[in-house]
């Protein structure tokens, strides 16, 4: 998964995961297989990871005076190292997540044109409160840890990935990779 991302940036092992209540450290999976089934593939000696997204910056502006079909513009910058090469590649969106998704589809697609078939079709937000990431993990509001739910279809399968993090981009950002490296699983050939 992406990585799984924990409070302070740390992320979990799949040993960790075998010493607690796998479901609780998922968070309720709640259908968000794929991201569980990453996981045990990627630690495969023999699997080569498609894709890293090595930075993600957001510009996400809100003008309440503009009109409500011209009040947000959002602009994603994301760096993604594939094939050995680094791409830094900008897009916009209709809010963060869109924008993200749409940065990082504009240097993928050309190299896995099989990822244009995919759409995020469901996308869910929840804040974990206390207890939920980690017993000792303190109460904290809306500065807490998110988990972020997204159900991709590419028309013929619908899968669900996850990601945990201390803000909503980091989790976001590890949905949409979980998500998108779904697809390419066993397809992905150096």
């Amino acid at each position: 998964m992406g990585p799984l991302f924990l409070p302070g940036g740390s992320s979990i092992s799949q040993e960790a995961l075998m010493a607690r209540d796998l479901k609780e450290v998922f968070f309720r999976l709640d259908g968000a297989w794929a991201s569980f089934e990453l996981m045990s593939i990627r630690k495969r000696e023999d699997y080569l990871k498609p894709f890293h997204v090595l930075r993600c910056k957001i510009d996400d502006q809100v003008d309440f005076e503009a009109p409500e079909d011209a009040r947000n513009t959002t602009e994603a910058s994301v760096l993604i190292e594939i094939f050995g090469d680094e791409e830094l590649v900008a897009a916009t969106g209709r809010g963060p997540v869109h924008a993200v998704d749409n940065a990082m589809r504009k240097v993928l697609e050309k190299h896995y044109p099989q990822l244009a078939e995919v759409r995020l079709e469901e996308f869910d937000v929840r804040l974990l409160h206390h207890g939920e990431v980690f017993e000792d993990d303190e109460e904290r509001g809306a500065g807490g840890p998110v988990r972020v739910l997204g159900i991709f279809s590419d028309g013929k399968e619908r899968w669900g990935t996850v990601g945990v993090a201390e803000d909503i981009l980091q989790a976001s950002v590890a949905c949409i990779i979980d998500g998108l490296e779904w697809k390419l699983r066993g397809e992905h050939k150096h």
